[in-house]
């Protein structure tokens, strides 16, 4: 099967796929404790305005007719409103979600410019002092959480050091200075990608190690080609393909990851409104973000099945 037929096969699952995402998200908002109306409107609210507005939200009717409703204005592309301030949940995705991506594209640019040459090095120096102390650094860096990582980082740098400042995203513009502009993005972005780069050197070094093995590289050094011109020209590009086909995941993983990031630097992403509506219990802006974001993970786990089968001619779907 060729790969256009692979992706338009994928396509016509998606939508089921998506379907499914619906069911769980809704489940999910049923089984949480909390009414949103009772919340926003407070103890003192007449029944009369409760009333009104659990009709508005649809909260009057059967649990499968709210379901059914919800998916019908989702297909008219209608995310809902929130509860508490009655903004448009499509708003909020238009304003916030650019945030959001931006700063997993940084954290991942970063996390590629540092895990490659660091696992590349680390592989052709097996056993030296450089592999040991990487395969240290990926193992702290797999293991602390990255809300703890953003909170130390806070800590050591702009509370003690002052060296950067603890937000701002949002708040300056290019015409304040680059470095001004750049500088609240320094460390929500170093807490995203420290555990990438852990992630990521080690998949560089294993590939790197099993590639160096290869007969076509005994036959280079046998020829006396420099090692440096055979890890980029000869090794690199083969340790690159399964590099190349995780980082659709990798970028939404950090998508997701910004979560608490977002909300520990008081960032106006999709993760400081999702917290926020969690909080609240405003239920419509949930689910209208969190299928989003479902819906952004299932694109990129498609780009990532698409991209390995362009990088891989040799792999082929069947």
């Amino acid at each position: 099967m060729g790969i256009w037929s692979y992706f338009l096969r994928r396509l016509v699952q998606i939508p089921l796929v998506v379907f499914f995402v619906t069911v769980i998200i809704f489940a999910l908002m049923k089984v949480t404790p909390g009414d949103p109306i009772a919340i926003m409107l407070g103890p003192y609210a007449t029944p009369e305005t409760m009333a009104a507005l659990q009709a508005e939200f649809y909260l009057d009717r059967s649990i499968p007719l709210q379901y059914v409703l919800w998916v019908r204005d989702l297909m008219s592309g209608d995310l809902g409103h929130s509860i508490r301030s009655q903004e448009l949940v499509t708003d909020l995705v238009a304003t916030r979600f650019p945030v959001s991506i931006v700063i997993a594209g940084m954290a991942t640019l970063v996390s590629l410019l540092i895990a490659i040459p660091a696992g590349v090095y680390a592989a052709y120096r097996r056993n030296s002092p450089w592999d040991y102390g990487l395969m240290g650094f990926t193992t702290v860096g797999l293991s602390v959480p990255t809300f703890t990582l953003a909170l130390v980082l806070i800590l050591f740098f702009a509370l003690k050091l002052r060296w950067v400042p603890i937000s701002g995203i949002g708040l300056r513009t290019w015409s304040d200075g680059f470095a001004a502009f750049l500088l609240p993005y320094v460390l929500p972005v170093a807490a995203l990608a420290v555990t990438t780069i852990a992630e990521l050197a080690r998949i560089v070094r294993a590939s790197m190690l099993e590639v160096l093995e290869q007969e076509f590289i005994r036959v280079a050094r046998a020829q006396g080609i420099g090692d440096a011109l055979i890890l980029v020209a000869h090794a690199l590009k083969n340790v690159l393909i399964p590099v190349i086909t995780v980082i659709a995941v990798v970028f939404a993983f950090q998508v997701g990851n910004t979560i608490t990031i977002e909300y520990l630097f008081s960032i106006p992403g999709v993760g400081s409104a999702l917290i926020a509506a969690v909080i609240n219990r405003d239920f419509p802006v949930i689910q209208g973000l969190t299928l989003v974001v479902g819906v952004f993970f299932i694109a990129m786990n498609l780009l990532a099945d698409i991209l390995y089968a362009v990088v891989d001619p040799r792999i082929r779907y069947g």
